[in-house]
């Protein structure tokens, strides 16, 4: 591929709808707040705006060229201003291939490029057929590394085994799934918008003919109701179309994971970049035995970099199986004698709960009928501090560092002592009354890192682990680190007195 090559013409249309899909939440305000003689105005304003993002995304297309040459992947790109990205085949580290609806809809997919580090630079071509993509992708990874025997990277590229999640688990993957919270906050946001579409007379009359003999009280019960089974519904269904198909791949050096319903990706981790595993279980999965795995990956994840999932679910008695197959560096016990905060530390996770529970008791009473039995929301958020109390802890196995805690749902990281990135140790005036400390591990993950802590330690076990994890780390060579791209052993700050 020695001479310039442009997308296909849908990244035209892709790179329009990735900007109103940037606006949209501007746009739909503008829509909201709309109203009068103005609408018409908007209207016309609204289209042209899309219009002209179109034609633009028309020239972006134009003026967007890619090569391989000289064993670089070369980008020139920009309207008014003409940007070159020149990145060197020995330097790439993972090649990511998507297809959003636009894409599928034509057979097409996006290819995103990353380097080394969690500052890599990113290149992404937005529409290309898959065999130009795979033939991209080949090209790439025999020119970073040329010394390959003809033959093994063939083979290296093979998957060993491949796991993939059945109808019967999504389903219930769908119906557990925690993303109730992020939905509940669009839910109620667009209720707090019903007055913009619907008149308070109009609402009324609703009421009185559909809900007869109703009362304020059984009013905001059914609205209640509404606003939950809404939001179920929509965590049901994001859940449902993210993690369709799901599947993981274990190749030689390398995970690859797919998965998605409208959008299908494709994620490459490879393993020397993984951090830690966590084993969520969350609120509603674990009476029923499931549980599932997230991993941490240096410089590479969802979206912005976040944490990826390996599995959306597992049973916990297929945990230990799985890892083996997919990390056996990370299959170890995560239940066993931790190290736990100590009974006087209760108190602080009661109140704690307490103090995060009383502003919604208190707004509630004072805004709605029979908001005195607000004060009932008491009962389960110290139900749950006493949960959060039982199961934080800490213990150190085979140089893996465990921590569990819990905020909703109970989180366990399975952390690779030479992985750690820092520790550290933090004790506030109310804790040193008590001989309590924090404790706090972090990790490269994504662009800007992880942690994970252990509150309310006693000072004498927190000590104890401070003082391993200072000890010299048990892993890959400082080498072999700096050549997959990390700094080598963790940092271990001074601790707080």
């Amino acid at each position: 591929m020695s001479e310039p090559q442009r997308q296909h013409p849908v990244a035209a249309i892709t790179k329009a709808l990735d900007v109103i899909r940037g606006n949209l939440i501007t746009i739909l305000i503008l829509l909201f707040l709309g109203g009068g003689d103005e609408d018409v105005f908007l209207l016309y304003w609204i289209v042209g705006l899309i219009v002209f993002l179109f034609i633009w995304g028309g020239i972006s297309w134009y003026r967007f060229t890619y090569q391989v040459s000289e064993g670089e992947l070369r980008i020139e790109q920009g309207v008014l201003i003409r940007k070159k990205l020149y990145l060197t085949s020995d330097r790439i580290q993972v090649i990511d291939i998507s297809a959003g609806v636009v894409q599928r809809l034509f057979g097409l997919v996006a290819v995103e490029i990353k380097t080394a580090g969690s500052s890599s630079k990113a290149a992404k071509i937005s529409a290309l057929t898959r065999e130009e993509a795979d033939r991209l992708k080949d090209m790439l990874r025999r020119a970073g590394d040329e010394s390959r025997e003809a033959g093994a990277d063939e083979h290296a590229d093979q998957p060993r085994e491949i796991y993939s999640l059945g109808q019967r688990e999504l389903l219930i993957a769908a119906t557990t799934s925690g993303r109730m919270g992020v939905a509940l906050s669009v839910v109620g946001a667009a209720f707090s918008q019903i007055d913009q579409l619907v008149s308070d007379e109009q609402l009324y009359r609703f009421i009185e003919n559909n809900i007869p003999r109703s009362t304020s009280a059984t009013l905001v019960v059914l609205s209640i109701i509404t606003i939950l089974a809404v939001s179920w519904g929509l965590s049901f269904l994001s859940t449902l179309i993210a993690y369709y198909d799901f599947e993981v791949e274990i190749r030689e050096k390398e995970l690859l994971i797919s998965r998605g319903l409208l959008e299908r990706t494709q994620l490459t981790i490879p393993f020397n970049r993984i951090q830690a595993v966590q084993v969520k279980e969350e609120l509603m999965r674990q009476p029923f035995g499931y549980a599932s795995l997230v991993i941490e990956s240096a410089g590479y994840g969802e979206d912005k970099g976040n944490s990826t999932t390996l599995f959306p679910l597992i049973k916990r008695n297929a945990l230990y199986t799985f890892l083996k197959d997919v990390l056996p560096e990370y299959n170890v016990a995560i239940e066993g004698e931790n190290r736990q905060p100590p009974s006087r530390a209760l108190r602080r996770y009661l109140l704690r709960m307490t103090w995060w529970t009383l502003p919604v008791i208190l707004i509630l009473w004072s805004i709605l009928p029979y908001g005195i039995y607000a004060w009932g929301l008491l009962i389960p958020a110290l139900l749950l501090g006493y949960q959060q109390y039982r199961d934080a802890g800490i213990r150190s196995e085979d140089h893996t560092v465990i921590l569990s805690a819990r905020l909703l749902s109970k989180t366990t990281a399975i952390i690779k002592k030479y992985r750690t990135q820092a520790a550290e140790l933090k004790e506030n005036p109310f804790q040193s009354r008590l001989e309590l400390k924090d404790f706090t591990v972090y990790v490269a993950s994504g662009n800007q890192g992880r942690s994970f802590a252990v509150r309310d330690l006693d000072r004498a076990d927190a000590a104890i682990y401070w003082e391993w994890m200072r000890q010299e780390p048990s892993g890959p060579s400082s080498d072999e680190e700096l050549e997959n791209g990390k700094d080598g052993a963790a940092a271990m700050p001074v601790p707080e007195d």
